[in-house]
Formats: structure tokens, sequence, C-alpha cells
């Protein structure tokens, strides 16, 4: 019984091991910068066992595609904690706070995995996809909700909240981006903070 649940566990840890290392050096050279030998040596293990994991390398980013799916939407509140944070902060609050909590959560295997879509979506018809309904348009209509529900409260002015979603959304991915490169050491987080502050501050200003 303990030799079977050892094997098992040690499944899990080298499938996790695969997808890890995998993210890594899809992000870093490109998918097709990237061949099974690559991904095989970064985890310490031979082409016969990942193939023991995984049938293919399209199968390797099929699962990093899944898990962004999975993953990405709950870096953000929920529309119960959404709720709950409009009754005590001001829009200006609220959306620092949903920046700042959102992006330590979009790191490791969610950032790699994001910077794979990013470059992929050229040539790839998933990566594309996946690009336009969870990089852009499911954050727009979070954002669309949550202005909507800033309106009807009385917190902001009477705006198109689609167009305005859409608007603020493109500029928090530009700062998202940033982020990435803060974590790889192309840019400073002060820098980025001030970014983020100014940002907050011209939009909410535009919806007084």
């Amino acid at each position: 019984m303990q030799n079977g649940t050892k094997k098992r566990k040690n499944g899990i840890d080298t499938y996790q091991r695969i997808l890890k290392i995998s993210s890594e050096l899809f992000a870093r050279n490109g998918f097709d910068g990237v061949s099974v030998y690559d991904i095989a040596k970064g985890c310490g293990i031979g082409e016969s066992s990942l193939y023991n994991h995984f049938k293919s390398k399209t199968e390797i980013l099929d699962h990093l595609f899944e898990y962004y799916m999975r993953e990405i939407p709950l870096s953000r509140p929920s529309d119960a904690e959404l709720k709950e944070r409009l009754d005590t902060m001001s829009p200006e609050e609220l959306l620092m706070q949903i920046l700042l909590s959102a992006s330590p959560k979009i790191s490791g295997l969610l950032a790699d995995t994001a910077m794979i879509i990013n470059k992929e979506k050229y040539r790839n018809p998933k990566a594309a996809d996946l690009y336009y309904r969870y990089v852009v348009e499911e954050p727009t209509r979070f954002y669309e909700k949550l202005f909507t529900e800033m309106k009807q409260r009385g917190k902001i002015a009477d705006i198109d909240v689609r167009a305005f979603a859409e608007q603020y959304h493109y500029v928090c991915m530009t700062l998202t981006k940033e982020y990435y490169m803060m974590q790889n050491g192309f840019t400073n987080m002060q820098a980025l903070m001030g970014k983020f502050y100014k940002t907050i501050h011209f939009f909410c200003g535009l919806m007084k």
C-alpha cells in the first residue's frame, strides 16, 4: 500500500515538474524552439519517462493552456468579495487593490503560460483563441461588471461601462506585461507601482 502511494506521489511530482520546466522553456525559447529532449533533460529524466506522462510536446502545451483557463479567473476577486469591498472602498482604492493582489498571483507557471500564449497567438489557433477569450474578453467582462455595480451605487458617473472597461483593461494588459518584465529583472517595482497609481488615478478622474 505504501509503495503504491509513494509511486503515485512520485508520478504526480514528475508530472508537475514536466509542466514547470516546459512552461519555462516555452516562455523563453518559444514552442518550436524546444524539443522533448530539452524538456526531459531539464527535468532530469529520460525521454521515455516523459512519455509515460505526456504523449507529445503538444499535449504538454494543451495541459498548460487548460491550467491557464482554470486558474486565471481565480486571480481576481469573486462577485461576493467585490460587493463587500464596494461597501467600504472608493473606486480608486478597490481598483488598486485588484491590481496589487492579482499581480503576485500571476507568477511561476501561470506567468510563464501567459507569456507562451502571448508568443504563440500569432501561429497557434488555440493560443489565439485563448488570448481573445481569457486575456482580452474575460477580464473586460469582469471590469464591465465592476463598473456597472459602481455606477448603480452612485460611486461613479453615468459612463459607457463597456467602452470604459475595454479601455481600462487594455492599459492593464500593458501593465501586466511590465510586471512580467519586472519579475525577470528588466524594470523595478518602484517604477511599476508609480505607473499603477498614475493609471488608476487617471481613469478614476474620468469617472467622476
